[in-house]
């Protein structure tokens, strides 16, 4: 258990939980938490996106036909004359086809297509500035760079990120790819000289900061660890690579983690979705792999959507990010269960983070919700994982074969994250859930994860475990809760829909 918890004696904290009873009483807590609950100003990890967002009323400013009407011929615009990208492009090569061409001389002895000869003849000062660009512009930007440039250096490296989109896999064993940087003209190597940081608090300071503006929620670094690599089949390997010991460069892991959309997450198993959350995390990771290639540093993100040569769990662990937890993931203070996660691997020297613990271990020896209700008995039950070996390490673990066979009998995107859903530590962040997580944390007695499990398991309604398989099976195809707006079909197509049979019961 950690420093802190300790630091709160139980004398103490029995006159704190005896403050939080009276709130409860007074305040109606659990009716304030279902409320609290709805809002969506308490999404935990990222801005909510939905309409919500849109709070001014247009209705009263409406109009017929916006205030732009044709007054002559119109014309379309065009890559060549009105796309100002375009239109120098083509100016610049045909002034290094014709260097000896000024201003002053005809537009027409330059060479450029007729369209953009027409162009600038009717509109000679766009020819003015075009002009300038190359003969004035660009040399004195390049004079003020070779002066001022390293003041926008880590600009650069901000903004390459942005560009790294599509996170491709690897294309070469970690000697060659990682030491690449991906762009229009293909592979490109690193810079000789990687930018020296002042410290390696200071770097890791930046690259947290970075990793949030990219996208994640949740960052911690660590060390590399060979325990948490596969054991073959590194991305761009072949036959007879040497797996047994890691690259020189895989020196620091920055963990990386977003949460899973907080509505949608409660429809699982049947209509949920992980791909917002595995899309979020895997740009969130390729961005940044690809901001500290363009320092300078050696770098490979293991994602979702690019494939992974590692087990992100124990990382995450290590790097403080959260608590391992008996659904065999990790839990974290900001938003429990509920985030996809992605790992760089990188040579650049970070201060690490250190492991926490905030009571994640024992809150799951007591609570079990989400091995009570997974539908395909892949969670262990048992008290403790004490004897619960795997791979050589002592924790709770999951049967995989028997999760995955029930992610391919759910409807809708296929898999289930009902233990996510379920996972009470999988709240918003409003003022019920922050005391609750606040004061557990800190209970020396156990009193508040025991008075937070009865409410759970008492006043708020679910399936039985049986609800969520198939009709055949003795089930209705349930899910953990009502359905996301988008997956009311019947309200938005105009064709016959057999509704599940949970909701036929109008729940």
């Amino acid at each position: 258990m950690s420093e802190e918890k300790k630091q709160v004696s139980r004398r103490d904290f029995i006159k704190i939980a005896g403050l939080a009873a009276a709130a409860v009483q007074a305040g109606g807590m659990i009716a304030g938490g279902i409320a609290e609950g709805k809002d969506s100003e308490s999404y935990t990890g990222w801005e909510s996106f939905n309409a919500g967002t849109q709070s001014f009323n247009r209705k009263p400013f409406e109009v017929e036909y916006p205030n732009f009407h044709p007054v002559a011929e119109v014309r379309r615009p065009s890559h060549l004359t009105d796309y100002v990208f375009g239109r120098v492009g083509v100016l610049e090569g045909a002034m290094e086809a014709n260097p000896t061409w000024t201003i002053a001389d005809p537009i027409e002895d330059l060479g450029v297509p007729p369209p953009l000869v027409a162009f600038y003849n009717k509109f000679p000062e766009r020819l003015e500035w075009d002009y300038k660009t190359f003969k004035e512009t660009i040399p004195n930007n390049r004079v003020d760079r070779q002066k001022y440039g390293a003041y926008s250096i880590l600009a650069d490296v901000y903004e390459s990120g942005w560009g790294a989109i599509s996170p491709p896999s690897p294309a070469g064993p970690p000697e060659v790819s990682d030491f690449q940087i991906s762009g229009r003209g293909g592979p490109g190597p690193l810079r000789e000289e990687p930018y020296k940081f002042k410290s390696s608090a200071l770097a890791a300071e930046f690259v947290k900061n970075l990793a949030h503006m990219y996208g994640a929620t949740l960052v911690g670094i660590t060390k590399a660890n060979i325990d948490w690599m596969y054991g073959d089949s590194w991305r761009g390997t072949e036959d007879g690579y040497d797996h047994s010991k890691m690259p020189s460069h895989w020196k620091y892991a920055v963990c990386v983690g977003v949460p899973m959309e907080w509505d949608v997450l409660l429809g699982n198993p049947q209509l949920g979705t992980s791909s917002d959350a595995y899309h979020r995390v895997s740009m969130a990771a390729y961005r940044l792999e690809h901001a500290l290639k363009h320092m300078g540093y050696a770098s490979r993100a293991s994602t979702p959507r690019n494939g992974y040569d590692l087990i992100c769990p124990p990382y995450m662990v290590d790097a403080g990010v959260g608590e391992h937890c008996r659904a065999g993931y990790v839990i974290t203070p900001e938003v429990g269960s509920n985030f996809r996660t992605a790992v760089i691997l990188t040579n650049l020297e970070m201060e690490m983070d250190k492991p926490i613990e905030f009571g994640v271990k024992d809150f799951c020896e007591k609570c079990k919700i989400c091995a009570e209700q997974c539908p395909s008995g892949a969670i262990s039950m048992a008290d403790s994982y004490e004897g619960l070996e795997i791979r050589g390490y002592e924790h709770w673990y999951i049967n995989n074969g028997a999760c995955y066979n029930f992610w391919r009998e759910s409807m809708g995107p296929m898999g289930c994250r009902l233990c996510v859903a379920n996972c009470p530590y999988s709240r918003k962040d409003n003022w019920m859930h922050g005391l609750s997580k606040q004061l557990d944390s800190r209970d020396p007695t156990g009193i508040t994860s025991s008075s937070l499990l009865w409410m759970q398991k008492t006043f708020f309604e679910h399936p039985e475990a049986i609800d969520y398989r198939r009709v055949e099976e003795g089930g209705q195809f349930a899910s953990y809760r009502p359905e996301p707006f988008y997956l009311h079909v019947e309200d938005y197509l105009d064709m016959d829909v057999t509704p599940l049979p949970y909701y036929n019961k109008g729940e």
